[in-house]
């Protein structure tokens, strides 16, 4: 085992204008006993050689270069490579508080925990809080407790990300996940290492800031594949837990509640793609009417839980006037865009006098 208590893992890929405010955030850690692991994922700016310059400064920074790989490949190089008894994952183009560490080890040493979980402020790029993890009092939880605690954990969204952990090495760096896994893999690694564990701690502490990027992922955010790729996160719940004896009826509706949002994502998301109207509700029927959808849309129907639901459930038969209901939305915001409002006004009223409106 190394010398160090922690480490701190990154992955790392073309974020060489963020990397000088994550070491600043780094150098000003109150907690001071860790290394630094950077496995940069081929990238085709100067993040390699700004992190080299670092580990030339800090020997406790070890820079990895690879081949370009992909974030599930990157990351299950990074857990094998883990030799300290906690790790802990930063996103290189977040920011994170001076006590961010101390904070994570203190409560890990408070009760010998196998698992910390603070919490995370969602930021825009110009640092204006927009989100943050709903409240949750400081807590422990025993092996017992976790089928209880694992269902609200990942309904908060605390299991989403490897971020704002600590884990215990010796249950995490022989996890792995497909490396075709471009989405999620975040979440079934969380939910491995939950079934290994005896204990959590939740902290209250907000010492974490997420920030939502307005100028990347703009390729996803046009797929036609989302859904699916989101149902694999949620089989792969349902499987691991299951297989752990930690699937109950909590954990089977957080399961369904996900795919539910998943079908609403992944219509948004085929309304934005670039291809023809017939091909987008021909997309939209495959999601909506598919087995994975009904199963979950079924169950929570059954259970009367549908309407306690805080999001516009798509029902089998609305992807169409859901799917055209966002292009006519769009349509006239762009004509609106570029006519005075009280020309469209006038025409908008003429149609309806005359009927001609749908």
């Amino acid at each position: 085992m190394e010398k160090h208590l922690i480490t701190i893992f990154v992955s790392v890929y073309n974020i060489e204008k963020y990397l000088d405010r994550f070491f600043d955030c780094l150098d000003k850690q109150t907690f001071r006993d860790y290394k630094l692991l950077m496995v940069d994922d081929g990238s085709t700016d100067n993040s390699l050689s700004i992190c080299q310059a670092h580990a030339e400064q800090d020997n406790r920074i070890q820079v990895v270069p690879i081949e370009h790989v992909g974030i599930s490949s990157a990351r299950n190089k990074i857990l094998g490579m883990l030799d300290t008894e906690f790790a802990t994952s930063l996103d290189g183009d977040d920011y994170f508080e001076p006590d961010y560490l101390k904070h994570l080890m203190d409560a890990q040493q408070k009760y010998n925990a196998d698992y910390v979980i603070s919490n995370v402020i969602y930021v825009t790029e110009k640092g204006k809080e927009f989100d943050r993890f709903v409240p949750r009092k400081e807590a422990f939880f025993t092996k017992d407790q976790l089928p209880d605690i694992l269902p609200e954990l990942l309904e908060e969204k605390r299991l989403n990300y490897l971020y704002t952990k600590l884990y215990r090495t010796e249950y995490l760096k022989d996890i792995r996940v497909e490396p075709d896994v471009k989405l999620g893999s975040d979440t079934m690694i969380n939910i491995q290492y939950a079934t290994r564990i005896n204990n959590i701690a939740v902290i209250e502490d907000y010492d974490y800031h997420y920030v939502r990027y307005a100028t990347r992922s703009v390729t996803s955010a046009k797929s036609t594949d989302f859904f699916w790729r989101m149902y694999r996160i949620q089989k792969f719940l349902y499987d691991t837990t299951k297989k752990n004896g930690l699937l109950n009826d909590k954990m089977l509706r957080v399961i369904d509640v996900r795919t539910m949002i998943s079908g609403v994502v992944g219509l948004r998301r085929i309304e934005k793609a670039d291809i023809k109207m017939k091909a987008k509700l021909a997309a939209a029927y495959d999601v909506i009417h598919s087995n994975e959808y009904l199963c979950s849309y079924n169950r929570l129907k059954e259970n009367g839980q549908l309407e306690t639901l805080r999001f516009k459930v798509i029902h089998p038969g609305e992807e169409e006037a859901f799917i055209k209901g966002i292009h006519k939305r769009k349509r006239k915001n762009k004509i609106l865009k570029h006519t005075p409002k009280f020309v469209f006004n006038t025409y908008h009223n003429i149609k309806k006098i005359l009927g001609l409106l749908k």
